[in-house]
């Protein structure tokens, strides 16, 4: 029961994967770039075969291990691999698309994550770590002859969102814009507390249950479900969920099923468990957690920056809750924070539904808004 429902509410800072044919792909350059301390970086860069709009378009990941590929794979068949989406839709408009391997992770071939991380290493990595990775990166690529002129756009995707307003907020290397998706406004501790608190997990809930969106889920409701949702978590009962007998399925009876992983995660990040966080929660280390709750709240940093800042918000993200945006979006009006803008998108998720546009082809509006914006700066 535990383990169920935890999928549908641990869904941790990570970007979504796609699926698409290697045909589809561009040309592509696989750059080696020496970062602060000597460690190489690898990173892929697409170029427009023409039309080039002297932009060009990195991607900052988010969560845990990332290659410039980053290939899963579904089922028997489906093989996932979302830069070559974005990097082909971008280069259509005439945008450069830049991705990289985070440290000590390389692409592999072996499912499902089709990497291969030098785990010890992977330990020490910390938000610190990845603005300067990040910094160096920025300063190669404005030395290509090719891109000396350009606007650099940083797309920061959950984590990453955290990562390069920092960076911008450091003032270390010039930055035109940021496309930010699927922010965190808090640190990413205060997100870890709130994805086990079962708030996360009625986001999921509600999308198959609620179907008179009073945000709680009757028993009728429930057991009149999709069989299909049902399934999806697991065919538990109603009475095995509703753990407060109160009648109805709320957070509260989420985040009481949920307390005993979170205190076994508070335990492991404590004791500087690494192998327990890597193995029972996300492929991260202890020192990436305890870094990240000293860091102050995303919204804050966002707030403080001057340049044009976009964020694009799924209204049923269950990793980042949209609640935070309206926030910040209300203290950025309050304020007089022009240069900031936000879209929040209803029945969207995380990945602003992007693994709609993979499997059926045709772009959701968030991501149709998100290049939209890229082809306006």
């Amino acid at each position: 029961m535990k383990t169920i429902v935890l999928r549908t509410a641990v869904i941790t800072l990570i970007t979504c994967l796609s699926i698409i044919p290697a045909s589809r792909v561009s040309a592509q350059e696989i750059l080696r770039i020496p970062s602060f301390d000597g460690v190489e970086l690898i990173g892929r860069l697409n170029m427009p075969s023409d039309g080039f709009a002297g932009k060009i378009v990195i991607d900052v990941p988010g969560t845990g291990p990332h290659t410039y590929l980053n290939r899963r794979k579904i089922g028997r068949s489906l093989v996932f691999n979302f830069h070559d989406y974005f990097a082909e839709e971008f280069n259509r408009r005439g945008i450069a698309y830049f991705s990289y391997n985070t440290r000590y992770t390389q692409p592999d071939t072996i499912p499902p994550t089709f990497d291969k991380v030098n785990r010890e290493k992977f330990f020490t990595y910390t938000p610190s770590i990845k603005i300067r990775d990040l910094e160096e990166i920025v300063k190669f690529l404005r030395e290509d002859p090719r891109l000396q002129s350009s606007r650099i756009i940083l797309l920061g995707q959950s984590e990453g969102a955290i990562i390069a307003a920092q960076l911008v907020a450091n003032g270390s290397v010039p930055v035109d814009a940021l496309l930010l998706c699927g922010t965190p406004t808090e640190d990413v501790y205060s997100l870890i507390q709130w994805q086990l608190s079962g708030e996360s997990s009625m986001i999921n809930m509600r999308k198959f249950f609620d179907t008179n969106g009073d945000s709680v889920i009757q028993k009728q409701e429930y057991e009149n479900g999709d069989p299909r949702a049902l399934r999806r978590v697991g065919g538990a009962s109603f009475a095995n969920l509703d753990v407060n007998r109160d009648s109805v399925l709320t957070a509260d009876d989420f985040g009481m099923q949920l307390q005993p992983t979170l205190e076994a995660i508070t335990s492991a990040i404590e004791n500087d468990d690494d192998e327990w966080i890597w193995n029972n929660f996300f492929r991260v280390g202890t020192a990436w957690i305890k870094e990240h709750r000293t860091l102050a709240p995303n919204s804050e940093r966002i707030l403080s920056l001057d340049i044009p800042v976009y964020l694009f918000h799924g209204e049923e993200d269950a990793n980042c809750p949209v609640e935070g945006i309206r926030r910040l979006k209300e203290r950025a009006g309050v304020t007089g924070k022009t240069n900031i803008h936000v879209y929040t998108f209803a029945e969207h998720d995380h990945s602003l539904e992007f693994l709609a546009w993979a499997i059926h082809g045709a772009m959701p509006e968030g991501l149709q808004r998100l290049f939209e914006t890229a082809d306006s700066l």
